[in-house]
């Protein structure tokens, strides 16, 4: 059976920012389990104000929504920016809107929101604006959320740093994981014949 395949997304420019450790941090833990990941970085989503279209024209739009296209599941890191996503991270995803073919938007996708961010209800603000960039996105209902508060938590040299946050990283990564490969097993099988 084919592995999933994840795209961890970050939506902070500032490079080695608590967003990009994050979605760093979920690549190696899916690798770990054979699972196929891509990460885009703040820097890579750095795409023109969107118009319908314009994807055709930027290379780099257009290898966002490859992936995104081909993705069992999605994991969206948003830094808190005044209570609500990223614009940087909203305007990646409104390129979605030119995903064509047999799955378009992000139809049957589960997808995974992480809201980083200084205070806790910045970052659950954060958190609820990403469920409901998500629902219009189509993807399944959110199987979980977590919140980031603490910007050591995903350091390489503390391991021991918030292990709670560690835990429900972990908790959701297990359910984004678990539904990626029942999309990845329902997409490689032919649908039944209509009688």
């Amino acid at each position: 059976m084919t592995a999933p395949f994840v795209v961890m997304v970050s939506g902070s420019l500032r490079p080695g920012s608590t967003s990009e450790r994050v979605a760093e941090w979920c690549a190696r833990e899916c690798a770990a389990y054979g699972t196929r990941t891509v990460v885009f970085p703040g820097a890579a989503l750095q795409f023109p104000f969107y118009r319908p279209g314009l994807s055709r024209t930027h290379a780099g739009a257009r290898k966002f929504l490859d992936a995104l296209g081909r993705a069992d599941g999605v994991v969206l890191v948003s830094p808190a920016y005044h209570g609500t996503v990223s614009g940087l991270l909203k305007n990646a995803l409104d390129y979605v809107n030119d995903l064509d073919g047999p799955r378009p938007f992000l139809d049957g996708r589960p997808v995974g929101c992480v809201a980083v961010g200084a205070g806790a209800q910045g970052a659950v603000s954060t958190l609820a604006t990403l469920r409901t960039v998500c629902h219009a996105l189509r993807a399944w209902p959110t199987p979980l959320g977590v919140t980031v508060t603490d910007p050591h938590a995903f350091d390489a040299q503390q391991t021991e740093a918030d292990p709670e946050c560690r835990t429900r990283m972990s908790a959701l990564l297990a359910q984004v994981l678990a539904m990626s490969r029942f999309t990845a097993r329902a997409a490689a099988e032919p649908l039944p014949a209509r009688t």
